[in-house]
């Protein structure tokens, strides 16, 4: 029988490219080592991001029937992720998802067994991204950027991702960084 999973947590600002990186990682990694969890959000998905879609008056009522592994929230939205991924990282796989960076020590309290990817861009990246994903509007998007400095400076990192170019770079740095992890549990098998 394996070991216990990990939680990767993937983690960085805003219009940084993790849900992207996220997409391209779930049709390279093996099924049977890695697994992603849809985040519950209280914002109905859109084409950025699939989702499954909690109201926000109902995030509580869920949380004290103890859906959630984790949850938290952040520009004004609830954000979870489920229960069920316990029992994942119990069975031996490693649960990979988008976190708030703020959440990581919560993260650490709920599983011990967390790996952080950090992933980062130049300022000016960052500020095409959001533009082009048109979620929010100047002020805010200077908002956003101003606190995911700030954010990023006090994150402790396994693995630093830099994404200022092809997504496919930092899609091939981050799969040299963890197909390890899926041949260690070959060997343990």
């Amino acid at each position: 029988m394996r070991g216990p999973g990990l939680f990767i947590a993937i983690v960085g600002p805003s219009g940084v490219g993790k849900d992207t990186i996220l997409a391209r990682l779930k049709g390279l990694l093996p099924a049977e080592h890695f697994v992603f969890p849809m985040r519950i959000i209280s914002r109905v998905a859109d084409s950025n991001e699939a989702s499954l879609f909690l109201a926000a008056e109902d995030f509580p009522a869920a949380r004290a029937r103890g859906e959630f592994l984790i949850d938290w929230e952040a520009h004004g939205l609830y954000y979870a992720i489920p229960q069920s991924m316990r029992l994942e990282m119990e069975k031996g796989r490693h649960v990979i998802a988008n976190l708030s960076r703020a959440v990581l020590p919560s993260l650490r309290a709920a599983t011990p067994r967390v790996l952080v990817v950090h992933v980062t861009a130049r300022s000016d990246i960052l500020e095409q991204r959001l533009k082009v994903r048109g979620r929010e509007f100047d002020a805010e998007q200077q908002a956003r950027l101003a606190r995911g400095e700030a954010l990023d400076r006090a994150v402790e990192a396994d693995i630093r991702i830099e994404n200022n170019g092809a997504i496919e770079t930092a899609v091939s740095a981050l799969m040299e960084a963890l197909m390890p992890l899926a041949a260690r549990e070959r060997l343990k098998a």
